[in-house]
């Protein structure tokens, strides 16, 4: 007698699978994404925290440096990619460039790895002759490339890229084309118009006070 044993398989089938890693795949996409939100942020405010150091870095050096005539002067930016304040016969080589870490001991780079745009008044690094209380300043800050002013008469101001780098909408635009205006305003995605920079300037109004109480102003 020939007896027939019929083995039942079991196991998923192809389609199963799929579905399987499909639903995986979402869960997974689900988890990073806050992730990469936290990571961002977190980059972020490191920036913002070493964009205010920098700004008292700005503070410090007027304290401590004296242009010929013995009043104080701002650093100049870094203009060929070595770190040190670039200027020819006591003005800046140019006004905009590269924040001057290497001159100033910090804001080498962002946390994405970008440089810090640096743009100074030039009447404010004179180190020939340095600013005083009337020293006019230029750069204004907006909270849009139209929009309304934020900050005027601003004596010094950096940027951070961020994650975006040079960025393609018009406010990020207006941080990088090295005139006197600079936006200041809340991170979007927006197409067309995305903004993830990080702004921090001087009032010269903070810099001032400090040189008067430091005796370096009348």
């Amino acid at each position: 007698m020939i007896i027939s044993l019929k083995t039942k398989q079991s196991g998923f089938s192809l389609i199963e699978m799929a579905v399987v890693l499909v639903i995986v795949g979402l869960l997974v996409t689900g988890l990073l994404l806050p992730l990469s939100a936290q990571i961002d942020q977190r980059n972020y405010n490191e920036t913002q925290r070493e964009l205010s150091e920098m700004r008292d870095a700005l503070i410090g050096f007027a304290l401590s440096s004296a242009a010929l005539d013995g009043n104080p002067h701002l650093p100049c930016p870094d203009t060929n990619g070595d770190g040190f304040e670039d200027r020819a016969a006591g003005l800046c080589v140019n006004i905009v460039g590269v924040y001057p870490w290497a001159t100033l001991g910090l804001g080498r780079q962002d946390r994405w790895g970008n440089p810090y745009i640096y743009r100074v008044t030039q009447g404010f690094a004179n180190s020939t002759v340095g600013f005083i209380l009337g020293t006019p300043r230029d750069i204004e800050v907006r909270g849009a490339a139209a929009g309304p002013i934020v900050a005027a008469n601003v004596p010094a101001i950096i940027v951070s890229k961020g994650k975006l780098g040079a960025g393609a909408g018009v406010d990020e635009l207006e941080n990088s084309d090295g005139d006197v205006v600079f936006v200041d305003r809340t991170q979007t995605n927006a197409v067309g118009n995305a903004y993830d920079d990080a702004v921090v300037w001087l009032p010269s109004a903070i810099l001032l006070n400090r040189m008067v109480t430091a005796g370096r102003l009348p």
